[in-house]
């Protein structure tokens, strides 16, 4: 299994020709998870951005991405480029752009150093102040309500649930807080890129991963608890 598409239609997706088959499906392509680099995917995927979001910005952030295949950007500096772009993009972008950057370097902004937090929309419910940047805030999207949070933690976490979307209160009620804001929070820095060792539910180790119980156990991954 390469992917995961987290829809109806969805599903495993076991191999390349059956991940081209999802790009075919823009609303199935912002739903997958995506767990390894295809290049031979990238120009299809930018492609699918460009129609369903900003042409303009998945054009510069495959400009950016070849380069950074081609050894002219490190890391830093591809993060650095995205940052620059992050308030022109609405939250389409922002599941475009981890797809893309996934299939074509095997890494999300969360493993160039930075995760994105979108204001999670239960928090209406609750009477909170919106728009209440995180700690370690680099950008913000006020089309998307988000903001580009660096990962400043020593032990790594890996989401293998949002893709490195990741749902953020400002209140910090622990009715509203998304378990890896709550381990964002803790000192724990995102992934996305690795192995899981278990799945985290109370107990958080590092290595462990936050995933849907019914994706953890396609995996065949235990509890973090018994680990």
């Amino acid at each position: 299994m390469i992917a995961y598409v987290d829809h109806p239609d969805g599903g495993p997706v076991a191999d390349k020709k059956a991940l081209r088959k999802i790009l075919e499906r823009p609303g199935l392509f912002l739903s997958s998870l995506i767990f390894r680099e295809v290049p031979e995917l990238l120009d299809e995927a930018a492609a699918v951005w460009a129609s369903v979001g900003n042409a303009r910005l998945a054009e510069a952030i495959y400009a950016y991405i070849l380069q950074f295949k081609r050894g002219i950007l490190d890391e830093g500096r591809l993060l650095l480029y995205i940052a620059e772009m992050f308030r022109e993009m609405d939250y389409v972008d922002l599941l475009a752009l981890q797809r893309v950057l996934m299939l074509g370097t095997g890494r999300t902004t969360c493993d160039l150093g930075a995760a994105v937090f979108v204001e999670n929309p239960r928090t209406s419910l609750y009477g909170s102040v919106r728009g209440m940047p995180p700690r370690g805030a680099l950008a913000s999207s006020p089309k998307a309500n988000a903001y580009l949070v660096v990962n400043l933690g020593e032990r790594k976490v890996l989401d293998l649930d949002t893709m490195c979307i990741v749902p953020y209160s400002p209140s910090g009620r622990p009715e509203e807080l998304h378990p890896l804001q709550r381990l964002h929070e803790a000192g724990f820095a995102i992934a996305t890129r690795g192995e899981p060792r278990c799945t985290i539910e109370e107990y958080a180790v590092e290595g462990g991963a936050v995933v849907p119980r019914y994706l953890a156990r396609l995996l065949g991954l235990p509890p973090c608890d018994g680990v």
